[in-house]
């Protein structure tokens, strides 16, 4: 039973740091943008900016409806009192699937048509994904009124396609983040993508990802149309974030101003207040590719990105001996980070160690 919703919410779960517009598809570092020093796109108006906050309220309540739904079709006892039509189960799950039921009919009541013809492409593939995920929804509640496990096949398949939708659709919203930005190499204050971690972020994800620094001007107004759209999931506290799958990162300019110092500038501080810092933009700059190779979850792209911190350093010419202080002193503060970006499988032999053979973690 968990096949249908499970396969929705591997394609669009995120959280805070993890959401992302990535590019439709993935293309090299500088592919498609202008020239140096110039830019293009507007930032999102007022009007926009309202309409974005309808729009994410509505995706908010769909994802949290598949998920209430993927909880109980994951828990074995729960999904067998499903198919056996368990009353409150049954009350429960559709419940849940609400939100799904009325997919397309609550984007166009609760959000409405876009007001600007840029973010009417989005909006057509949104109501496309409806379009499979309420077919999704009709299957698996058929399948559990006939008791027919078989029936699935057909959820997980329409399941498939709506989540793939939802993701393409995100991936052109909001308006401000999908601008052409120029390639800029080294310490730059102009919003940019760096070709330097743009190849090293690519490594990581295994296909081309674009990183993208942005100005401190530009990430403030970055940050708004990012609020609105995810409801304050990206806010102020966020140091990057990255699409699902997706083939952009975007980096705070905290964050990049320290890789540039410990890139290009060469910065080797020996004091663990100023390599704090340091040791946060390396695995920030290691964690979002994660998110673009599909992993949904904080937990994991953070462990995983901490234990490739080193192998990071040294791609982007810091040296191992440097780098391998910089993981050290970052993973004698993983206890403190947010419990979201920790697990107790974060650890030797874990199922998060990358290199189970090693005797040595991170």
């Amino acid at each position: 039973m968990a096949a249908g919703v499970a396969v929705v919410l591997l394609a669009v779960a995120c959280t805070s740091a993890a959401r992302g517009n990535a590019a439709a598809a993935a293309r090299t570092p500088t592919a498609g943008v202008l020239a140096a020093g110039e830019s293009s796109g507007t930032w999102a108006s007022p009007t926009e900016l309202l309409w974005l906050g309808k729009l994410g309220a509505w995706n908010t309540r769909l994802m949290e409806g598949l998920q209430r739904a993927g909880r109980i079709e994951s828990s074995p006892p729960l999904a067998r009192r499903l198919l056996g039509r368990d009353g409150r189960t049954v009350l429960a799950h559709e419940s849940a699937l609400e939100a799904v039921d009325r997919c397309a009919a609550d984007l166009r009541g609760r959000v409405g048509a876009p007001p600007t013809e840029r973010l009417t492409p989005a909006f057509r593939t949104f109501v496309r994904a409806c379009t499979h995920l309420e077919r999704f929804d009709t299957a698996i509640k058929l399948a559990i009124f006939r008791e027919d496990e078989s029936m699935l096949r057909e959820a997980q398949l329409d399941a498939q396609n709506g989540g793939r939708l939802l993701l393409e659709a995100d991936r052109g919203l909001p308006p401000g983040e999908v601008r052409s930005l120029p390639v800029i190499g080294g310490a730059a204050a102009a919003s940019r993508v760096e070709p330097r971690f743009s190849r090293v972020a690519s490594r990581l994800a295994g296909k081309e990802v674009e990183v993208r620094c942005w100005s401190h001007a530009d990430w403030q107004r970055l940050l708004r149309e990012e609020k609105a759209y995810t409801k304050h999931r990206i806010d102020e506290d966020t140091l990057g974030f990255a699409g699902i799958s997706g083939a952009r990162a975007s980096l705070s300019p905290a964050v990049c101003d320290s890789l540039v110092d410990l890139v290009y500038g060469h910065a080797r501080p020996s004091s663990a207040e100023a390599q704090f810092p340091l040791a946060t933009a390396l695995v920030t700059l290691a964690h979002e590719p994660q998110h673009a190779k599909g992993i949904a979850g904080e937990a994991e792209a953070e462990c995983y990105a901490i234990q490739l911190m080193v192998s990071t350093g040294v791609q982007l010419g810091i040296g191992r001996s440097y780098a391998a202080q910089l993981a050290k002193l970052y993973w004698a503060h993983y206890g403190q980070e947010l419990p979201g970006y920790r697990s107790a499988q974060c650890a030797e032999g874990g199922a998060l160690d990358l290199r189970k053979a090693s005797p040595s973690f991170p």
